[in-house]
């Protein structure tokens, strides 16, 4: 009897060791379970956070672009990108940028409704996904809104600032119907407003459709023309009015195109340089004005220079310094036979690497020149310092069509040549501009009054007939010089 109590006994203790164990087992599985779905979670909403802004980052944005679009219900996304972000890293550091950028998420937070929310993709670019809406009007509101709120300033680092912005916005189903789509053309709107006016949005349409189509048809086109040779130089003489039997020919490149025939730089430079075959054109032009010129000299041409115009794109690339300075270097010309041209449009942010371009090209025997002057005294210090020969005046001081008092010319020239530029106007399209330019005291003068522009198989009769064209423009000085 006492054998199957304590047999009982022991069976009850055995089952509630096991149950006890069995349940611990069970409380520490759930816990473990709810831990790693807790951690998981974290996870996940680390991977879909950006950690400077607390806002949803391009992981977020993506998938969340994704339920959008299974929805089939309108809706637009906005990329938006700061204007003059990095100049505020530059000037004030990275941890102000850091503060700058947490100020705006909260800033689109606090002037976004409900129904748009604000993404960090990274940098200083975020996107705003907008529901629930059915017009261009319902999204302009909501984006008018948010202009007038950024126009608070904000302070950091006891620096006050005022945000500058461009954004644009593409619609589902209007303007595409899938990710890449609405994603390419809300970025093309962006980059479109940044390039015209900055600090507003702007929706895509088909216009912009078009000239975007049009632009990427110019880059295939262009690469084309660089493998096929199609480009090609011409010349317009400048010419001393101190020493007239000297010439200067100003370099100019065009476009054989196969289709729309000759073009000129204007029409297809800029996209050059935003494509990076800028440095080729420029390479070309330089090599042949030298070979050009060399000819020249061979074959008894002695009073002859050549001015080329370069990108100032150039002065960020050390190395294209370099090979600028070997290809002059390899035709032994005399010093000032090649005089190099930038626009006035330097940007100080480089000024060393403009230093170190120009004093190569100087090295190598070049002279430096800037046209389309700026009178500023920024400027007219800051040509000093990078040591520039010559400074080129638009006809737009003398024009019919100028408000500037005529006179004005002569003050721009004194003041060039108290700082020992040379200078020269250019674009002078009739005899009275030709007259002011004159009794300015110039030293060169330039454009299609004087001469029009000389394909290069008719440049070297150009120079045989010069010496009689020398003494008509001789005559016509004497007549307009000092005439009042």
């Amino acid at each position: 009897m006492n054998l199957d109590v304590e047999l009982v006994k022991a069976i009850w203790i055995g089952l509630i060791e096991y149950l006890t164990v069995l349940l611990i087992g069970m409380v520490l599985y759930r816990y473990s379970v709810l831990h790693k779905i807790k951690e998981n979670k974290q996870i996940k909403k680390q991977a879909f956070t950006d950690p400077l802004t607390g806002k949803g980052n391009r992981h977020k944005f993506l998938s969340e672009m994704e339920d959008h679009l299974a929805k089939k219900e309108k809706f637009a996304i906005c990329f938006m990108d700061l204007d003059g972000f990095k100049h505020v890293n530059d000037t004030l550091g990275h941890d102000a940028g850091d503060l700058l950028l947490i100020e705006l998420s909260n800033m689109l937070e606090k002037n976004l409704p409900a129904t748009s929310v604000p993404y960090r993709l990274g940098g200083d670019e975020f996107a705003i996904i907008i529901d629930k809406i059915n017009t261009i009007e319902e999204i302009s509101k909501i984006l008018d809104v948010l202009k007038e709120g950024l126009r608070e300033p904000v302070i950091i680092e006891n620096t006050k600032i005022v945000l500058e912005y461009s954004l644009g916005v593409s619609i589902y189903p209007t303007d595409g119907t899938t990710r890449n789509e609405l994603m390419t053309y809300a970025d093309d709107a962006m980059y479109h407003i940044k390039e015209n006016g900055k600090n507003s949005y702007y929706f895509h349409n088909d216009a912009l459709k078009a000239q975007l189509n049009n632009k990427k048809k110019m880059e295939i086109d262009l690469k084309s023309a660089l493998k096929n040779g199609e480009f090609d130089i011409e010349f317009q003489p400048r010419i001393n009015i101190n020493n007239l039997s000297e010439i200067c020919l100003e370099v100019l490149i065009f476009w054989n195109h196969p289709v729309l025939g000759k073009l000129n730089s204007e029409y297809f430079i800029k996209q050059a340089e935003e494509m990076g075959i800028v440095i080729y054109l420029d390479e070309y032009v330089l090599k042949r004005s030298c070979e050009k010129l060399d000819n020249l000299n061979l074959n008894g041409y002695k009073n002859i220079k050549m001015s080329i115009n370069l990108s100032n794109t150039h002065a960020k690339r050390h190395e294209f310094g370099d090979r600028l300075y070997d290809i002059l270097n390899e035709y032994k010309l005399n010093r000032g036979d090649i005089q190099i041209e930038f626009t006035n449009k330097i940007n100080v942010k480089y000024l060393e690497s403009y230093k170190y371009l120009i004093d190569k090209l100087k090295e190598a025997g070049a002279l430096i020149c800037i046209s389309n002057l700026e009178l500023r005294y920024e400027s007219l210090k800051l040509f000093k310092e990078l040591k520039i020969d010559e400074i080129k005046i638009n006809r737009g001081y003398i024009s019919n069509k100028s408000n500037f008092n005529k006179n004005i010319l002569s003050d721009i020239i004194n003041i060039c040549k108290d700082l020992d530029y040379l200078t020269t106007v250019i674009c002078i399209e009739n005899e009275e501009e030709l007259k002011y330019a004159l009794n300015g005291l110039a030293d060169k003068i330039q454009g299609n009054y004087l001469f029009k522009k000389i394909d290069n198989t008719s440049l070297e009769e150009f120079l045989i007939n010069y010496p009689s064209l020398q003494i008509n423009i001789e005559n016509l000085i004497k007549k307009l010089q000092y005439k009042g």
